[in-house]
């Protein structure tokens, strides 16, 4: 993940605990679905009806998600302990 721009807490701004709210929820809710999302049946024998290279294109999809969700989880980890510090 490339470097993201963090708030900063003043006069003017949000309030830091209404901040820290707002990310541990996006957190928890965030963790709620990857809960949901690991437990998903992933499977190739729903897949292989397509042809060969069905469950190699199946996989590589939901790689590319869970790199999307790291990032995510990342983002919300760097504010979090930015917030908190």
């Amino acid at each position: 993940m490339s470097d993201i721009t963090l708030p900063i807490i003043h006069r003017n701004g949000t309030s830091r605990a209404d901040l820290q709210k707002c990310y541990d929820a996006a957190d928890d809710a965030l963790f709620e679905f990857i809960r949901s999302w690991e437990s998903m049946e992933f499977n190739a024998r729903d897949y292989y009806p397509q042809g060969p290279e069905s469950w190699i294109m199946a996989l590589t999809a939901r790689q590319n998600i869970n790199l999307k969700i790291r990032e995510i989880r990342d983002y919300i980890t760097k504010h979090r302990e930015h917030l908190y510090a």
